[in-house]
Formats: structure tokens, sequence, C-alpha cells
């Protein structure tokens, strides 16, 4: 039995132990680089929320103290939903960087999975939070411990999206390599679709008037539920990077997307809440289509043959 143990002069437990200590690097850094945008976005949410509790006024507090940029990141709430934008970025950019090197691995994904949860769970409910909490004073503050039923509420909506958030990317992970899995569409809203959705609405209610900045607090609640409603279904979302930029579409096509680049230039908060609005809004909308024969079932679905390491390292589609 000794023998058996220590063959090859190393035992069982060591060997699984070296496997563990062999990571890929770059992935990897780019994940932990995910986390931290995540971590910095609740961060920049405490940062508001502490001025807010100082009766420092919103419009006139330094960020960056810099004019130019400031007149882009007008708060710590905005310079914290960035960063969660930034996160966005290297989600994808970590499973890009894992197919190309051929080094996709279940470390990886667990840890995306875990990335994810902080950067588009936790920290997209936080900042919601502390937009209402910094607009929103006296009882109706959200708080678990508030003595207002709708303070509680509301805190209660912001808890279920996160909750959501996190079974919506552990479903993922069970689900994502099934024979049944379908490689060209998505079920349930993905988790960084929902959070561009939340952290879209806060950097348009730091760009506009206190008119329409109302609207949007009074309506932030009820998108948290219904963002974490859609993350947990069934419905169908097609791969927008799949759909828009790898399957071959006419020329007017291009002209189309640099059309929506130069609006987006001039009009940055609002061009970016409505595009992340109406894809939270597609999978309903298509649901409805292709239920009532108005749209044929996987016409919108990548055709190309998709690499099953496509989603095993990036739960950017998660």
């Amino acid at each position: 039995m000794v023998n058996i143990v220590k063959m090859n002069g190393e035992s069982p437990r060591r060997r699984r132990r070296r496997r563990l200590r062999s990571i890929v690097v770059l992935p990897t850094l780019l994940t932990l680089g995910n986390l931290l945008c995540g971590f910095a976005a609740i961060h920049f949410s405490m940062r508001e929320t502490f001025s807010a509790g100082a009766g420092v006024d919103a419009s006139v507090q330094t960020t960056l103290n810099s004019a130019l940029i400031e007149r882009i990141l007008p708060s710590f709430l905005a310079i914290g939903a960035i960063l969660v934008f930034v996160g966005m970025l290297l989600d994808m950019l970590d499973g890009l960087a894992a197919r190309l090197t051929g080094q996709a691995s279940p470390f990886g994904a667990e840890l995306d999975s875990l990335a994810d949860i902080v950067t588009f769970g936790a920290a997209p409910a936080t900042l919601a939070l502390a937009l209402i909490l910094r607009e929103w004073d006296g009882e109706l503050v959200p708080t678990p411990l508030s003595h207002h039923a709708v303070g509680r509420a509301i805190w209660v909506c912001a808890a279920m999206y996160c909750v959501c958030a996190a079974i919506r990317l552990a479903r993922y992970n069970v689900e994502h390599d099934r024979p049944d899995s379908s490689p060209g569409d998505f079920r349930g809203l993905p988790s960084p679709g929902a959070a561009a959705v939340v952290v879209s609405l806060v950097t348009l209610h730091e760009h506009v008037g206190a008119g329409f900045g109302s609207v949007i607090l009074a309506a932030l609640p009820f998108v948290l539920l219904s963002l974490g409603f859609l993350m947990t279904g069934r419905i169908r979302y097609v791969r927008v990077a799949q759909v828009l930029l790898i399957r071959r579409r006419p020329f007017g096509h291009l002209i189309v997307l640099l059309v929506v680049f130069g609006v987006c230039l001039l009009y940055q908060a609002q061009t970016l809440a409505v595009l992340c609005g109406l894809y939270a809004l597609s999978g309903p909308v298509l649901s409805v289509a292709r239920r009532w024969g108005w749209v044929r079932p996987g016409v919108l679905a990548a055709e190309s043959e998709v690499d099953e390491s496509d989603d095993t390292d990036s739960a950017v589609s998660a």
C-alpha cells in the first residue's frame, strides 16, 4: 500500500496540490481586474453616501479634480457606473484571451462567476441604493431597518436583484455545457445585460435635470425587481456580439452601427440607457413575436458554429 501511494515518488494529494498551483496568468488577471472594478464601484457608492450624510452638495463636490473629466463623470456614482462597464469589457476579454491561447479551464470559469457576482450583482444594486439614499432623505431611506414600509421595500428590490444575479450565474455554470443548450442564444437575461440597465440609469440620472431624474428614481426599484425576474426566467436572449459583429451582414448594417456610435458620442448617457433598455426588453418582445409567428424561431440566432469552449471561461454570457 505504501508503495502504491508513493508511486513515482509523489503522493496523489501532492499531485493534486501541484495542479491547483498551475493557473493561466493573463485570463486570471483580467478576471481579477473585473472583480476589482466591482469592488471599486461599491467603494464609490460608499463615498457618495458619505458625502450625502455629511451634507455635501453633490453638484459642487470634486471627484477627479478635472473639469473636463467631471463633465463626463460628474459624481462618484457616475465613476462607479463606468467601472461596472469597464468590468464588462474585462469580462469579455478574459474569455477571449483564454480561447485564443487555448487555456480555458474550470478554475477560470468558476473565478469568473465569482467576480461577476460582485461586479454585475452586488455593485449595481449598491449603486442604485446609494443614488436613492442620496436623493431621498428621512424615513424613505432604503434600509432593511427603515421605519417606513417603502424604504424597506426598496431595499428588498435591490436585494432580490443581487440574489437573482447569483442564481443566474450559478444556473449558467450548471447548464451551459449541456447537450441541449443552444450556442446561439441565452436562457434568461445575462447578468452583464441586467447590470448595464441599472448603471446606465444611474449614469443618466447624473446627467439629466431634476424633473426626469425623479422619474428614474421612482422607477429604479421596479426596474431592479423586473431585471431579477428576467435573469432567473427562461426567456431567450440573442448574443449581441454574434448577431451584430460576427455574422455576415449587408454593407448598410455597418453604416447603421457607425451612426449609432456617432450618436453615442454626442449623447452618451441617453443613448446608453436606451440601448441597454432595448436589449432587456428584446427578450420578452421577441418571445411574444415568436409565439404569434411574427418572427421565425432562430432567425436571430447565430448561424455559425460555435466552439464548445466559447463559454467555458467567460461569464459575460451568464
